[in-house]
């Protein structure tokens, strides 16, 4: 049998596995000129993907409590209409995964992204098979406190008790500081829309620029 250092592999999902970056923004955008408010760059939007999107909203740009519902609800208006189409996977993803898979690892998904719409894309981007627990958010975002919760959920469904064996992916700081809450491994992936620097603040256990150096990671080789 393969020797690999973790049994578990726990991966964010937007920015992390799957670049959905264009609809997400543009569905932002669509959002804002839903609302009679001038609309910020993609550039600046940037910074949603990552937090819950209701944090976002409110923080980033002061929408206030009362309208943020609505807010979203324009986002995941256009997002499902044409958003999810507005993707694809990572460079080396779908070669990582099912090497990860073919060599007895389980895979986790936990997002901060609503459920219903992390199965959409995973359809869209053909990743549906590979997955053995995915955790996501409700629509009505009654989860935006943080993601440790999230991946403590995602752990516990892959049946996965020893946390020393499972590691937390992800592109943000969000993700390394939710595995540090859940108590496991974090590595922090440089292709999204995080940086070293963030990572290496946040603590991140390890810090990578391409998917496929996690295979290196969870199968090191023997000496």
């Amino acid at each position: 049998m393969q020797n690999r250092r973790y049994d578990g592999v726990i991966f964010d999902f937007d920015g992390t596995l799957v670049d959905t970056g264009e609809g997400i923004l543009k569905s932002l955008q669509f959002a804002f000129e839903d609302h009679g408010r001038p609309i910020p760059t993609a550039e600046d939007l940037k910074k949603f993907i990552g937090p819950p999107i209701y944090y976002s909203f409110t923080t980033f740009y002061n929408v206030s409590e009362e309208e943020v519902g609505d807010y979203i609800k324009s986002y995941r208006k256009r997002y499902k209409e044409k958003g999810i189409y507005e993707c694809k996977l990572y460079d080396g993803m779908e070669q990582t995964l099912r090497a990860l898979k073919k060599g007895g690892v389980k895979l986790g998904i936990a997002s901060s992204k609503p459920l219903h719409l992390i199965y959409d894309v995973m359809r869209v981007v053909g990743i549906g098979d590979l997955f053995d627990a995915v955790v996501g958010t409700q629509l009505d975002d009654s989860r935006h406190e943080g993601k440790a919760d999230l991946v403590n959920e995602s752990r516990e469904k892959l049946g996965i008790s020893d946390k020393t064996r499972v590691l937390m992916v992800g592109d943000r700081c969000f993700d390394i500081d939710g595995a540090a809450g859940a108590g496991v491994d974090s590595a922090g992936m440089l292709y999204g829309y995080g940086s070293r620097a963030e990572f290496e603040a946040h603590g991140a256990t390890f810090v990578l620029s391409e998917a496929t150096e996690l295979l290196s990671l969870v199968f090191p080789q023997t000496p």
